[in-house]
């Protein structure tokens, strides 16, 4: 089973440089167009459902992807992002001023292993791979699509350790393609702009 794994579009608090993670923040005008490109991009994919993570950002990406289309469009909370604790909507500058993110810093202010959350990520789509008949589509988060890659895939770990910047690695509406067979994960495409 192929599984395209899309990053939600811009949001306002990408705009604003805050730390997203369970919280939210609605789509820019500019997410909303980075979506409905996608769309083009999926319209001749064939999919049997497309998941999302129960946020407003990444349901709408979703609905805007499929538009039209009679896709099923499911919820399944296991594919958001990582919880940042303390910093949930804190300006990034104001916790790292030099710009270089440190993830222990998020975990002594009481947010979430990253690694925890990119194996709920890995779980969620190995049970997918026992109910769905056909390929699917999700949209979730950077930072927890960064990680599941990161564990997946040598060269994309080699890239994550030469940039710190998660939006560098997985941009707003890039996919990322991996093929999963007897819960095994293949990476097939690393995330790229559409």
């Amino acid at each position: 089973m192929k599984v395209y794994i899309v990053r939600h579009g811009q949001t306002y608090f990408n705009v604003m440089g805050r730390v997203q993670g369970w919280c939210d923040s609605p789509l820019t005008k500019q997410g909303i167009q980075q979506a409905e490109h996608l769309a083009s991009y999926f319209e001749s994919i064939p999919l049997a459902s497309g998941y999302h993570s129960g946020s407003e950002r990444a349901a709408d990406t979703l609905d805007l992807i499929l538009k039209d289309r009679e896709v099923p469009r499911k919820r399944d909370k296991r594919f958001k992002e990582v919880f940042f604790g303390d910093y949930e909507g804190e300006l990034i500058r104001n916790i790292f001023p030099d710009g270089k993110v440190i993830q222990e810093e998020f975990y002594a202010h009481g947010g979430e292993n990253r690694h925890e959350a990119a194996m709920r990520f890995f779980m969620a789509i190995q049970d997918l791979e026992r109910q769905e008949q056909g390929d699917i589509l999700i949209v979730s988060h950077g930072s927890v699509i960064r990680q599941f890659l990161e564990e997946h895939s040598k060269t994309f770990f080699q890239r994550a350790k030469e940039q710190n910047l998660t939006r560098a690695l997985v941009p707003n509406c890039s996919v990322s393609v991996v093929e999963i067979k007897e819960g095994k994960v293949r990476v097939l495409e690393l995330p790229r702009s559409v």
